[in-house]
């Protein structure tokens, strides 16, 4: 029999089952993985990178149908860390993931208040963790998909023929479910009572009917986006949008994506609304466009836009290929409104197959402080499965580390009773 089951080689896995044998190496740990190798989703995480975690972070940056309040201690950083002079984040007893990754063989470095590990590479961070799990004599069983746990006489039956005092469940949620992220964690919380809110695609991008969106394939810049649902201004979202060919994406897009899938089966109309140039009044604008009144008007506009948006824009208010001069005070109206207003009217979102991650999931108020279930003393489940999720830029790995170690902590201290 096991002392600890952790259900899922992911990073809440690998984090809870190394720091579990780290303050007890007494411990008898078994780790399920239904894959052939550890941390398949994240070698993919932060473009292969590995974005490991956010120095610039509070508990504003999640998102949660509980209280995910209850978790601010954990969650808040200050925003004067300096890793180089030892100030510690997320402290938990005086311990933090970062120092668990050091331990672990994993140094991080910082780049624009972003973790990554010191390679730059996910598969050093994978494999660290495998190393570990070796040196710490962490029993793992690959290619084994848990479909049954029960609780018997106070005693956890994984499958039938795998025992343990306390399970932890770090199945993930359903995004990139060639990874292994295929919601099956779900059933099994579920079949102890728990009620799992609604699963979308969060973090992802969002596909427009806008007539030129093919002609901006490609195009990235920096601007301001609104989200817009029946025309209340929901969010707002500053930094780097990009375009394909039937979609629009960037980070702060993918920041403003959580809630809308919902909002469309809600038959709600959703609009992306655009400012192409924040820094220039509407008066500035006109007065660099008229400069060049011999211009064609896309020519003049491309000076401060990119030219497919310019053509765009010109196409759309049927003004493309005349000159300057001969654009009338509306149509320069009408013009200096798009740049700073322009539409995207939103027909779908990218699918959990596309999603960084998944909004909904375990009910967070189901669990107590430590993350045990308050359904079934023992099970415990952290990590993507609960519904916490959070924005673009580490933060959702790291409630990854950060929940593995409340519960690790929470098992050392109830296994001493």
């Amino acid at each position: 029999m096991y002392d600890v089951v952790v259900i899922g080689a992911g990073a809440s896995g690998l984090m809870c089952s190394c720091a579990l044998k780290m303050k007890n190496h007494n411990l008898k740990i078994l780790l399920l993985e239904k894959n052939d190798k550890v941390g398949k989703k994240l070698l993919i995480t932060g473009n292969g990178r590995c974005n490991l975690g956010n120095l610039n972070t509070d508990i504003s940056n999640y998102n949660s149908s509980g209280n995910i309040n209850k978790f601010k201690k954990y969650l808040d950083i200050r925003k004067d860390l300096n890793l180089k002079n030892g100030i510690i984040p997320i402290c938990l007893d005086n311990e933090n993931y970062i120092e668990y990754l050091k331990c672990i063989g994993i140094i991080t470095k910082e780049d624009d208040k972003k973790l990554y590990p010191y390679s730059n590479q996910a598969i050093s961070v994978c494999k660290s963790f495998e190393r570990y799990l070796k040196y710490l004599n962490i029993d793992i069983k690959y290619n084994y998909d848990v479909t049954k746990v029960e609780n018997i006489n106070d005693v956890f039956s994984i499958n039938d023929d795998i025992k343990s005092k306390y399970v932890v469940v770090a199945t993930g949620g359903k995004t990139y479910p060639k990874t292994g992220s295929t919601g099956a964690g779900y059933e099994i919380l579920k079949k102890f009572g728990h009620k799992i809110e609604k699963l979308y695609p969060s973090l992802t991008y969002l596909k427009t009917d806008y007539k030129y969106i093919k002609d901006l394939f490609g195009v990235r810049f920096n601007g301001i986006v609104n989200l817009n649902v029946n025309g209340i201004i929901k969010e707002t979202e500053v930094g780097q949008i990009q375009f394909t060919k039937d979609s629009v994406s960037g980070i702060c897009v993918f920041n403003l994506s959580r809630n809308v899938k919902k909002y469309l089966e809600e038959k709600k109309k959703v609009n992306l609304i655009i400012n192409l140039v924040p820094d220039y009044s509407d008066y500035e604008l006109e007065r660099y466009i008229k400069t060049f009144k011999d211009y064609k008007i896309e020519d003049a506009l491309s000076g401060i836009i990119n030219n497919k948006i310019a053509s765009a824009i010109t196409k759309q208010l049927k003004v493309h290929g005349k000159l300057v001069k001969q654009i009338n005070e509306n149509e320069i109206k009408s013009i200096l409104f798009t740049i700073h207003n322009i539409c995207f009217n939103i027909i779908q979102t990218g699918d959990f197959d596309n999603a960084q991650v998944t909004s909904g999931g375990a009910n967070l108020d189901e669990f107590t402080d430590g993350l045990e279930s308050k359904k079934r003393k023992g099970l415990y489940a952290i990590g993507e499965i609960l519904d916490v999720d959070g924005k673009c830029g580490g933060y959702n790995l790291s409630w990854a580390f950060t929940s593995a170690l409340i519960v690790s902590n929470e098992i050392i201290k109830t296994s001493r009773k």
